[in-house]
């Protein structure tokens, strides 16, 4: 495990917010580039980016105080102490679209064509963040009874936050795996509109079933964890999404029947 970089001068460079740094400019240069590529100002692509990134980031804080209520109406003061940690990526994807679409509506952008030029970001986005988790021990695995009982890398001895180390579902390596699939799917439909919701829907898929596998500490609603719950709502609104975004594309597409989507 690797939670720190290293310093650079005063400032200690941590893993997990490298990685994420680095997926959020993948984000903006997907942005600036369609952009430029659709012959209009990369810079007002890049707000309708930072509109979402300050939107999401609020959001992701907030969604994870409400999911951990129960430390924080205790910790009030630490509800906005970003840095240390914590942050939904359901709230921050809702948040960021939301954000998105509010800044692109004030650059006169089709959210649609937006939110497609994010398409790429998501599965990079998604990989990096169980790369960090692993590097952190955050979103580890539950505990097995042994190595013998599942092929590897199914399992592997591996720490939780509390360095505890442990036989554990590989639930990081889950993810990343995960980060990769949808990568092959935002390739294999590159040419359709509804691809940014179709990964959507698949990831959040793909975090329900790594659920199970979960061992951090989530507030249960029955048999389920309350974060599966909200991956069931990220699912329903990529299909929604999907829905609209495949009629939006066939509309646009009607009024520049020569222009591609990519």
């Amino acid at each position: 495990m690797m939670p720190i970089v290293g310093p650079v001068g005063p400032i200690i460079i941590r893993t997990y917010t490298l990685l994420l740094d680095f997926a959020i400019l993948v984000g903006l240069a997907a942005l600036a580039w369609r952009g430029w590529e659709m012959g209009q100002k990369p810079a007002h692509w890049l707000d309708a980016g930072l509109g979402a990134l300050v939107v999401g980031l609020i959001a992701a804080r907030a969604g994870h105080v409400v999911i951990h209520w129960a430390y924080f109406s205790e910790h009030t003061n630490e509800i906005w102490e970003i840095w240390r940690g914590g942050l939904d990526w359901h709230a921050a994807i809702l948040g960021g679209l939301a954000g998105l679409a509010g800044a692109g509506a004030l650059r006169k952008l089709s959210f649609w064509r937006t939110s497609d030029a994010l398409a790429w970001a998501l599965p990079i986005g998604a990989a990096l963040a169980y790369t960090g988790c692993l590097m952190t021990t955050c979103g580890y695995g539950r505990e097995v009874r042994s190595l013998a009982d599942y092929p590897a890398p199914l399992v592997a001895e591996l720490p939780d936050l509390y360095g505890v180390v442990a036989p554990r579902f590989s639930s990081q390596l889950y993810g990343i795996a995960l980060g990769v699939v949808l990568l092959a799917v935002v390739v294999l439909f590159r040419r359709q509109p509804a691809r940014l919701w179709i990964g959507l829907a698949l990831l959040g898929m793909g975090v329900f079933g790594i659920g199970f596998t979960r061992g951090d500490a989530v507030p249960m609603v029955g048999s389920l964890r309350l974060d599966q719950l909200l991956d069931l709502v990220v699912v329903l609104i990529g299909i929604a999404g999907a829905v609209w975004a495949h009629r939006a594309g066939k509309a646009d597409s009607a009024q520049a029947p020569g222009e591609a989507h990519e």
